[in-house]
């Protein structure tokens, strides 16, 4: 009993002891993390705080020195950290003096009002930043300085980074030279992992000119699920990428924008419903995606030279306003080889109905690189082949509506211009296509919908299948397309 007591009191006074060194450890090391920050020469910081017990580092104050760029943030906290042990072997700790590109595992990482400041003028600004569970791989920091260097150092970092949930807050991105602004209140995203997003979600995003009032753009949210952008961080990543040159392809399973307005399209009286993106998965070699443009509507203002004549050319078609809808339905099978548009359907309430589909066939691996990395020229290689198309118009009252609307500026009746435009397509004659027996059917058909309305299907069935590497001869003079694309037309009631 008495050797229990004695060692309560043994551990009462180590823990007391450690009580009172804890304060004094703290204290030291939170300096030695700040001289070991600024001794880099790039930034100062006012403060810094250690919590050994939760494993937390937080800054206050972090300014650049330099005034023309850098990195600034008013609290960079980081709590639950872990060190990974291949780290300490090679003597790398967060006390040693932690470099942009050493990798990071958290359980937390706070920052309040974050600003990136580029050496041409473009600016970053956060309101708040928060990541949970960071797992930051190690990556190669060095990026020339220029305009591409924000976008590169970004890409290479979502490659390396795996987060369970983060926040972005208050975002706004500064253009140098004409201090225009695009930002954000709220993006948010779950299950991060180097380019895979489980799930994001966009709110509140803005875009203003630097002397407007309101917003050219907005749209009030943008939603995602199963984000892939691995190809589009990949290619950024490199170090000669610049602005405007091919990136990979995204992916999606699932996406949805609403709440479009601004400045730009009430000028124009336009007004959007949503834009949707659905994307279902046969295995990995086939999928099905369907895109919807819904509540499209154009009903230009009375003010304005440009919404004047827009709406005088609808009243000519008899037309309050002009309502669209677009849905897109496409197949990928990589299996097969085969690249298809099921239907892309444009339909006007009043006018009818414009169906678009068509089929590409030996869609080999150049074809598909091109695909997933966006570089046209690799065009030149395959051996993908425009298998069939269909073009199907049918007519709700599209085609006397719009002679109804030319016959006003030529001063003749509807149907003097609708007679008149019928036969400048029976004469069509460029210099520059081979005008045969059938391409004479097919414009004849093509005059007789104009003359009677109905539904005009014009079908490309070329055999053998026209391949893409041989399109650009068709823009050559004298090419015979009727028969390149195996073009037909009929027309019905």
């Amino acid at each position: 009993m008495k050797k229990l007591v004695i060692a309560l009191a043994v551990l009462l006074v180590l823990a007391g002891a450690a009580a009172a060194v804890l304060p004094l450890a703290e204290t030291y090391l939170a300096d030695r993390v700040r001289s070991e920050i600024e001794r880099g020469g790039t930034v100062t910081v006012r403060s810094a705080e250690i919590g050994l017990l939760d494993r937390r580092i937080t800054l206050n104050e972090v300014r650049p020195v330099r005034p023309d760029g850098g990195l600034s943030a008013e609290r960079w906290q980081i709590s639950g950290m872990s060190w990974p042990l291949d780290e300490i072997l090679h003597g790398r700790t967060p006390l040693s003096g932690f470099r942009l590109g050493d990798p990071v595992k958290a359980g937390k990482v706070e920052v309040d009002k974050l600003q990136v400041a580029m050496p041409d003028g473009e600016r970053w600004s956060f309101g708040k930043l928060i990541l949970e569970d960071v797992d930051l791989a190690r990556f190669d920091p060095t990026v020339p300085p220029g305009t591409a260097q924000f976008a590169v150092l970004s890409a290479r970092i979502v490659a390396a980074l795996k987060l369970r949930h983060f926040e972005e807050h208050d975002v706004i991105y500064t253009l140098a030279h004409t201090g225009d602004t695009a930002g954000f209140k709220l993006l948010s995203g779950d299950t991060v992992d180097r380019g895979l997003f489980g799930a994001i979600k966009l709110a509140s995003f803005e875009a203003t000119g630097k002397a407007a009032s309101e917003p050219a753009f907005s749209m009030a949210e943008l939603t995602a699920e199963n984000l892939d952008l691995r190809k589009v961080v990949a290619g950024m990543s490199q170090a000669g990428w610049q602005p405007g040159r091919p990136v990979g392809r995204l992916y999606v399973d699932r996406s949805g924008a609403s709440g479009f307005g601004g400045e730009l399209l009430r000028r124009y009286g336009v007004s959007l419903g949503g834009i949707t993106t659905v994307t279902t998965h046969e295995g990995s070699e086939v999928s099905h995606s369907t895109t919807k443009v819904e509540g499209f509507v154009l009903s230009p203002p009375l003010r304005g030279m440009e919404g004047l004549q827009l709406r005088l050319a609808l009243q000519a078609m008899g037309l309050k306003d002009l309502r669209l809808d677009l849905t897109c339905a496409g197949t990928e099978d990589r299996g097969k080889g085969e690249l298809s548009v099921d239907r892309c359907s444009l339909v006007g309430a009043e006018l009818g109905t414009v169906d678009l589909s068509g089929r590409l066939t030996n869609a080999d691996a150049a074809f598909w690189r091109v695909v997933d990395g966006g570089n046209a020229l690799a065009l030149r290689t395959t051996k993908a082949a425009l298998s069939e198309a269909r073009l199907v118009i049918a007519d709700k009252g599209m085609v006397e509506r719009s002679m109804r609307a030319l016959s006003l500026t030529t001063s003749q009746s509807s149907a003097a211009t609708r007679a008149n435009m019928a036969l400048q397509i029976r004469r069509y004659a460029p210099p520059d296509v081979m005008i045969t027996e059938d391409m004479t059917k097919l414009l004849d058909t093509v005059a007789k919908f104009i003359e009677q309305g109905g539904t005009l299907t014009i079908e490309a069935k070329p055999v053998p299948p026209l391949g893409v590497d041989k399109l650009r001869y068709l823009s050559r003079p004298g090419p015979d397309l009727v028969r390149a694309l195996g073009l037909s037309a009929t027309l019905s009631r």
